[in-house]
């Protein structure tokens, strides 16, 4: 098991249906945002969201996204490289940058033919490390 540091941003759209009847982004649809997010930066890798699944998730809302807060960006950090997972902080923030939602992922690596967990392959490895490396 290794550790990566360095991170990544994207932008995820903010989309009127997103807003509750509270004014917010309803908790749910945070994590469709943290999900876009990682999926864009898995398809910067080379990989795609068949690939794996969501093993553990925790989520902290510090404030609340509007409509007033977009555009939200996205920012990725691999924490941990596992034989057959792999760890995020992921973390939104407002157009003026402040933090609004930190997560934190354990992923597994998916085999969908087999319906089953597999190792991380040497190029995936790579492109985690390499990802790590470009950024920090």
């Amino acid at each position: 098991m290794s550790t990566a540091s360095g991170s990544q941003v994207f932008t995820v759209d903010m989309r009127w249906r997103d807003i509750d009847g509270l004014g917010h982004v309803n908790n749910a649809v945070v994590l469709t945002y943290l999900e876009e997010g990682r999926d864009r930066f898995l398809e910067s890798l080379g990989m795609n969201r068949s690939q794996y699944v969501v093993g553990r998730c925790s989520v902290n809302f510090d404030r609340e996204l509007t409509l007033a807060s977009g555009p939200v960006s996205f920012g990725i950090e691999v924490t941990r490289i596992g034989n057959k997972s792999f760890a995020t902080k992921e973390v939104l923030r407002d157009a003026d940058g402040e933090t609004a939602v930190e997560a934190d992922f354990a992923l597994v690596m998916w085999d969908g033919e087999a319906g089953a967990s597999r190792p991380l392959s040497d190029e995936e490895r790579v492109a985690f490390e390499r990802s790590a490396e470009e950024v920090g």
